[in-house]
C-alpha cells in the first residue's frame, strides 16, 4: 500500500478508492479526506492531479497502513458515540472502554455545507444512531458532543425540523448527551488491477480452528473412524469419497465428527442455540450444520435436539390455517326442534342434590333445571331428561 503509485487516470482512481473504500469503517473521517479524490470521478471533470490530491491520496494510504485494530462489540458493555461536525462533513465512532469498534463518515454536499454548526452536529447524530442502531437499542448508551446545546436535547421543544427528526431516531433509545471539549473529542477486487502488481508474494498466513484438535481427539473414542483414519492413512483412495487432510477426515467438503456426543452437542449450541442460530426449527438447523459436518444418524439426532429446546419450543409458530368467519346457526322453526343442555357444578348440597342441569329450548327460550347429585353418568343424565324433559 506504501508503494502504490500514484493514479494517471480515472481508471486506475476509480481501482484506488474502491480498495480503500472497501476498509473505510477502519479509517476517521474517511469520507472528508477522499472528498477531493472522488470529486476527479464526476462527469464533465477533467482529471487534473493538484498538490491537494497528492495529499488526500498520500493521507489515505498511511491511515490504512496505520489503521487500530477494531473490536468486536460486547452487548454486556455500554456504548458510546462520538460525534463531530465540519465545514465539510461529519464524522463519528463506536467505542466500548475507549476502544473504537467502528467508524463512519459521511462528507457535505453543497445544500448541507450551508446548514449552522447545531444542525450539523445534528446530522451527526442522526447518522450515527442510523447505522448504530441495532448495537445500541439493547442499553443506554452516551453521546459525546463538542456542542454545548446538544445536551439539552431531550428537555427542549420541538420547534425546528432538525429536533423533529432527531426524536423520530432517538425514541424509544435509552441515551445520554454529555459535552466533550473539541480537543479532546477523539471522534469524529482492487489488488488485481493494481497498476503495478507486486513481482513476488512475501508471505501466506492462514488459520486454524482450536475446535479441529477436539474433532480428532474424538476419533480415538469412535473404533469406526479410529479404522476410517488407519486405512485413509496408508490409502488415500482407499474410502471414497473420504479423504484425509491435516489429520481430519472429510466427506467431500464436510468434516467427518464420527461418533463423539459432545461434539455433536457443540456443533448443535453453536449453529442453534447461538445469535447465528436463532432457535431455528429442525430444517434450517439441519441444513446449517450438514454445509459443515457428517456424522453417522445426524438427521435423527438433530431433530432430538431440536425437539428438547425448550426456547424453540415456546417461539415455535403455529402452522394451521387461519379458522373462517363464524356463521350463525339456523333458526329452528318450532319449540323443542333444537335444545341446549349445561350443567352448573360446585353447588353446596341441597338434600340429595348439588349441581343443577339445565335445559333450554332455542326457539321459544324456556328454561328447564334439574336437580343431579354429582359425579353422575350419561346414563344417570339420559334418564333425568326423559324423566323430566
Amino acid at each position: 500500500m506504501q508503494a502504490w503509485p500514484q493514479p494517471s487516470d480515472a481508471k486506475q482512481l476509480r481501482s484506488f478508492l474502491g480498495l480503500i473504500g472497501y476498509y473505510r469503517k477502519f479509517v476517521k473521517h474517511y469520507a472528508m479526506i477522499a472528498r477531493s479524490l472522488t470529486d476527479l470521478l464526476k462527469k464533465g471533470v477533467l482529471f487534473i492531479w493538484t498538490a491537494n490530491h497528492a495529499i488526500a491520496f498520500d493521507t489515505l494510504k498511511q491511515a490504512l497502513t496505520e489503521a487500530p485494530v477494531l473490536a468486536l462489540p460486547d452487548f454486556s458493555k455500554p456504548f458510546q458515540l462520538q460525534t463531530d461536525a465540519s465545514d465539510g462533513g461529519i464524522g463519528a465512532v463506536l467505542l466500548q472502554d475507549g476502544h473504537p469498534l467502528a467508524f463512519v463518515s459521511k462528507s457535505l454536499g453543497p445544500r448541507s455545507r450551508g446548514l449552522s454548526t447545531y444542525e450539523k452536529e445534528y446530522l451527526a447524530i442522526l447518522v450515527a444512531v442510523d447505522q448504530w442502531r441495532s448495537y445500541l437499542q439493547h442499553g443506554e448508551f452516551t453521546i459525546y458532543t463538542d456542542q454545548r446545546s446538544l445536551m439539552h436535547i431531550t428537555e427542549q421543544r420541538l420547534q425546528t425540523p432538525w429536533q423533529m427528526k432527531l426524536y423520530t431516531k432517538v425514541v424509544g433509545l435509552q441515551f445520554r448527551v454529555v459535552y466533550k471539549l473539541g480537543a479532546s473529542n477523539l471522534a469524529a477486487d482492487a489488488l488485481s488491477r493494481h497498476p503495478l502488481p507486486p513481482e513476488q508474494l512475501n508471505a501466506i498466513s492462514t488459520s486454524s480452528p482450536t475446535w479441529l484438535s477436539d474433532v480428532v481427539a474424538g476419533y480415538d473414542s469412535d473404533p469406526t473412524s479410529r479404522k476410517l483414519l488407519q486405512d485413509l492413512a496408508l490409502n488415500c483412495d482407499s474410502h471414497s469419497p473420504y479423504s484425509l487432510l491435516s489429520g481430519v477426515i472429510h466427506i467431500g467438503d464436510r468434516i467427518w465428527v464420527g461418533d463423539n456426543k459432545n461434539l455433536h452437542l457443540k456443533i448443535f449450541e453453536a449453529l442453534h442455540s447461538s445469535a447465528i442460530g436463532g432457535h431455528s426449527g429442525f430444517p434450517v438447523t439441519y441444513a446449517q450444520i450438514k454445509k459443515l459436518f457428517a456424522w453417522m444418524g445426524m438427521k435423527s439426532d438433530i431433530k432430538k435436539l431440536v425437539a428438547s429446546c425448550t426456547t424453540y419450543l415456546q417461539a415455535k409458530p403455529d402452522h394451521a390455517k387461519y379458522p373462517r368467519l363464524l356463521s350463525p346457526l339456523p333458526v329452528p322453526a318450532e319449540s323443542w326442534q333444537v335444545i341446549s343442555m349445561d350443567f352448573i357444578e360446585g353447588l353446596p348440597r341441597s338434600g340429595a342434590a348439588n349441581c343443577v342441569m339445565v335445559v333450554v329450548d332455542k326457539f321459544s327460550k324456556f328454561a328447564h333445571f334439574v336437580p343431579l347429585l354429582h359425579p353422575f353418568t350419561a346414563q344417570q343424565v339420559a334418564q333425568v331428561f326423559f324423566d323430566h324433559i
